[in-house]
């Protein structure tokens, strides 16, 4: 099991399918971003959380649940699982939308990213997304992704981005640096009032 400061990662279960399609999947937003008419049903829903428990059956690895530590909500799903057919690994994340903005997405798919490249020694991550879908864009580009092509996936044009270990530590490195030195500045800022 993952956490992070405000996540707990844990696997899925069959009794999440309801809370999973009400309060996530249903909503059309998180639909648009997951699936190529825009929409998922119910039964849609029950096969891609079959997928996610079998890849991990089979693979030992995969998309946990995100449960938000504060309200203790199953708030959405990030994880690695291989990008359809390929011998890719992917990078996916969903999270209802009553949780957007707020750098949730980033801080799950960094706890990812690192357990991919630490523990499974994965030597690329890769991930996809629809050329509208500018805020998964941006989490991608935050985490040290790199836009490579466009590529057809699941009969739709999607944006391929991918990583590498090196370049996911520098991205970290810098965002670090960034963060240190705009703490700095607030704190010389607060002693010249």
């Amino acid at each position: 099991m993952l956490k992070t400061p405000r996540l707990i990662f844990r696997h899925f279960f069959p009794a999440d399918l309801n809370q999973l399609y009400q309060e996530i999947y249903s909503h059309p937003l998180v639909a648009q971003a997951l699936s190529p008419t825009g929409s998922l049903t119910f039964e849609q829903t029950a096969q891609i959380l079959h997928r996610r428990l079998d890849h991990w059956q089979k693979h030992g690895f995969g998309v946990w649940a995100l449960i938000h530590k504060q309200n203790q909500q199953l708030m959405g799903h990030c994880g690695l699982h291989y990008l359809g057919d390929t011998s890719e690994v992917e990078l996916t994340y969903a999270i209802n939308p009553f949780y957007w903005r707020q750098g949730l997405a980033t801080e799950a798919a960094r706890a990812v990213l690192h357990w991919g490249f630490d523990t499974l020694k994965l030597k690329q991550i890769v991930a996809v997304t629809g050329p509208e879908n500018i805020a998964s864009r941006r989490v991608m580009q935050k985490l040290g992704m790199r836009y490579e092509q466009n590529i057809e996936y699941g009969a739709t044009e999607v944006f391929y981005y991918s990583v590498t270990p090196e370049a996911f530590e520098s991205e970290l490195r810098l965002s670090r640096q960034i963060f240190d030195k705009s703490a700095r500045n607030r704190g010389n800022v607060a002693q010249n009032r």
